[in-house]
């Protein structure tokens, strides 16, 4: 496809100067891991967002069983998990031994508060907050006060959330605990990899042991506090990181001119209940890893794929199955079509176009024109 719905992109420039560093390292100059970039890349995530601290693991499903076994969530123990994620935001939780208790999502496809509200258990230790395709939710700051009264942890899952902020807050920093992804689909990508932040210095020391197999990192000697194992991230994937991170603000930046291009364009679509966005509220940054529309009815979205891949245009949706409907899920707690209405009908309806650095302003207006084209081709006569 020409148009894809994710690429990553590098300057030449930082290609050109990644290579030399990894020349460096590779000739002996230093460390291949535990050195000096991962560091490096610790300290600036943590500058951009305004995190005390940050721990690079090897990818997003990590940092989140990393996270949830620092907390000391386990055996007969809840998280609350909502309908619209990946896999690893449900498995996580029951490979520390706890139980994944699956939420409904409101329009936007983010966690939805009322219905959040009424699954909470005496049994409930924490709350996977998703940051679905880049927009924080609009109760954010409501939602961690809520849970701050009842003593129930405030898991952000920020794999799709580099750069997204609310009121000047950064995802990364709303929670007790956040976790972001840096697969190569990412809104900044090391290729595989994944980062822990957190303002709790107690939670930090804990997700810092475990990537190091439970070694207590005060200690002069390999000690050993707890079983953890080894989750470090490589100094080559550092380096990646390190240069995607100096180019956030631009590659948001984009991001954003290209949405408001498609929202400029399709507002004929909105207005005339053919399609619908999603809702910003003020004070909000979307990251926009994912530009989603939803279909009015009876628009068949799998037909509107196939004509926009006629124009080398790629189109798709996340995630299908919703994760309570995973064959793993349904077969551990007998899930079933129907247990969450309101999600699973969402998620029949929408369609992703493609949102990245290397779309360009005049991609976006074309692929915007060749989208309503199709739409108004599909509306029932």
């Amino acid at each position: 496809m020409k148009y894809n719905t994710a690429f990553p992109f590098f300057y030449e420039s930082d290609i050109q100067d990644i290579l030399s560093k990894t020349e460096d390292f590779l000739r002996g100059n230093g460390m291949l891991s535990m050195g000096k970039y991962v560091h490096e890349f610790e300290q600036k995530f943590s500058q951009t967002i305004g995190a005390q601290h940050s721990i690079a693991v090897t990818s997003c499903t990590a940092a989140l069983e990393t996270v949830l076994t620092s907390m000391g969530i386990g055996v007969a123990d809840e998280v609350i998990v909502p309908a619209q994620t990946f896999i690893a935001t449900g498995s996580s939780v029951v490979r520390v031994g706890a139980r994944p208790v699956f939420c409904e999502v409101n329009e936007n496809f983010i966690l939805d508060f009322s219905d959040l509200k009424q699954r909470i258990t005496k049994n409930t230790k924490a709350v996977m907050l998703v940051h679905f395709a880049g927009i924080i939710h609009d109760d954010v700051f409501e939602i961690k006060k809520y849970l701050n009264e009842r003593d129930i942890y405030l898991i952000e899952d920020a794999a799709h959330a580099h750069g997204a902020s609310i009121n000047g807050v950064y995802a990364g920093n709303l929670g007790d605990a956040a976790c972001f992804s840096f697969f190569s689909t990412k809104n900044t990508t090391t290729g595989e990899g994944g980062m822990i932040t957190t303002n709790n210095p107690e939670l930090a020391k804990k997700c810092d042991s475990i990537r190091h197999r439970g070694k207590d990192m005060d200690a002069d000697c390999e000690l050993f506090n707890c079983i953890g194992t080894n989750l470090r991230l490589t100094e080559f994937q550092a380096l990646l990181g390190l240069t995607q991170l100096n180019r956030l603000n631009e590659f948001i930046s984009h991001r954003n001119a290209v949405a408001k291009i498609y929202n400029e364009k399709l507002s004929v679509l909105f207005s005339n209940n053919l399609a619908e966005g999603p809702e910003i509220a003020d004070g909000i940054v979307h990251a926009y890893w994912r530009y989603w529309i939803r279909l009015g009815a009876n628009i068949d979205r799998e037909n509107i794929q196939l004509k926009m891949a006629e124009n080398a245009i790629k189109t798709d949706w996340a995630y299908s199955p919703l994760v309570h409907l995973q064959p793993v899920f349904k077969e551990m707690y007998g899930n079933e079509q129907g247990m969450l209405p309101l999600s699973e009908a969402y998620a029949q309806t929408h369609i992703c176009l493609p949102i990245h650095f290397s779309i360009t302003l005049e991609d976006a207006e074309f692929i915007a024109d060749e989208f309503i084209k199709v739409v108004l081709a599909e509306v029932p006569r």
